[in-house]
């Protein structure tokens, strides 16, 4: 059987590098490529088996009125638009197994699109320019499992360098399909959130519930962390959840850097899935270099966590707040919520001793909590500090006791 690759690019601007990609992949035992092309400024290099004019027609016009259009912004959107559409119709069809796309920055802006319409476990490469370094990788992954690479000179035209770039691609996209689909566990499925200042927890509950049987996956909850987890417990068979980072919610509303979006903490409720939910991490907003900091933080008690993350401490006024956009969500689930509070402190920098330690903040939360969260919705309290075994194991106590209900 033959391994199809998508291969996605603008054959106008990217031409040779495109066709040497087909050269290459097409001389491999049981594979063969299938070239979409994308481009909208001029004539293509060579003959795409998918062409500029098809992806322009299934987005509802024409390659002519496209290419007429003086910005390439509205024309690109176009482009996204079709090549979209027919890369769903071709992975609902079974037409090809991976995806590789070639392109600088209006090309990889397509290319990330698209890709970004397939599954999870589909296996995706993009090489790119340096653009994707100097805009940010999270615009061109989102939550979906892309991998990047950039090339280290321009990919306009074969040289040594960009001809090394072009064949590790290929060699990646090749090594990914051919590791194939690995097994998948048949043990009940649980999803949990936490950051670095929740691992001691976290990882004690992971160990425990794996005694148990389950499987544990684990999501970062830096923002896209918690968007990945919201849509994959829309899509998974998840048994139930445990949150031990909601340091997302604070971060949307207060201008942090590690916001999950207006929607965190409201897949589980919605699909009826169990929740056993704690303050984890709600104490800190997240920022990345010391210079990232607002004014407006930067008299607080801070955390230099690592280069990459300054944690400012929330207030009580804050975390009254957090507390009652928390509540807002729980009560609309449809499914069995508890929530756990560590009476000690909500993260590992929390903790008497540190001057990160606030007991006044942390018992507002927990006051406006009592008010906001309707009565069936159990509420309990331990003295213990989050990373502590003993909150662990009323975790997992308290779970094992939900999921069985």
């Amino acid at each position: 059987m033959e391994n199809v690759i998508l291969c996605i690019g603008t054959l106008d601007s990217k031409g040779p590098e495109l066709q040497y990609v087909k050269q290459l992949i097409n001389s491999k035992s049981n594979y063969k490529t299938l070239v979409m092309d994308v481009g909208c400024l001029g004539e293509a290099y060579f003959d795409a088996d998918i062409t500029a004019r098809e992806v322009a027609r299934a987005a509802g016009t024409s390659i002519e009125e496209v290419r007429a259009i003086s910005e390439a912004g509205p024309a690109t959107e176009i482009m996204t638009a079709g090549a979209k559409k027919i890369t769903r119709d071709l992975y609902d069809s079974g037409c090809f197994q991976g995806v590789l796309s070639i392109g600088g920055g209006t090309g990889s802006g397509i290319a990330s699109a698209v890709l970004k319409e397939l599954p999870v476990g589909v296996p995706k490469f993009m090489l790119s320019s340096q653009k994707i370094v100097q805009a940010g990788i999270r615009k061109y992954v989102g939550t979906r499992d892309i991998v990047i690479m950039p090339s280290m000179a321009d990919i306009a035209g074969l040289n040594r360098l960009t001809i090394d770039a072009l064949n590790k691609a290929v060699g990646a996209i090749i090594g990914m399909m051919e590791m194939g689909k690995p097994e998948i566990s048949d043990k009940p499925l649980v999803f949990m959130t936490m950051t670095g200042l929740s691992t001691g927890c976290g990882l004690k509950v992971k160990s425990l519930l794996e005694d148990k049987g389950f499987e544990v996956g684990v999501f970062h909850t830096i923002g896209v962390g918690g968007e990945t987890f919201e849509e994959m417990v829309r899509s998974y068979p998840v048994k139930g959840v445990i949150e031990l980072g909601l340091n997302e919610i604070g971060n949307e509303l207060f201008g942090g850097m590690a916001s999950a979006g207006p929607n965190r903490l409201e897949a589980a409720g919605e699909t009826g899935i169990p929740q056993i939910i704690t303050p984890g991490c709600i104490d800190i907003i997240n920022f990345l270099a010391p210079d990232t900091v607002p004014g407006r933080y930067r008299d607080r008690v801070i955390c230099y966590h690592n280069p990459q993350a300054t944690l400012p401490r929330m207030n009580a006024e804050e975390l009254s707040q957090v507390a009652i956009t928390m509540s807002k969500k729980l009560n609309n689930a449809t499914g069995p919520v508890r929530f756990l509070v560590p009476l000690r402190g909500f993260s590992s920098i929390d903790r008497e001793g540190n001057n990160f330690f606030d007991p006044v903040a942390d018992e507002a939360f927990i006051i406006s909590l009592k008010k906001s969260l309707k009565e069936t919705i159990t509420i309990r309290e331990i003295n213990a500090h989050i990373n502590d075994i003993e909150f662990s194991e009323a975790i997992v106590n308290e779970f094992l006791d939900i999921v069985q209900a």
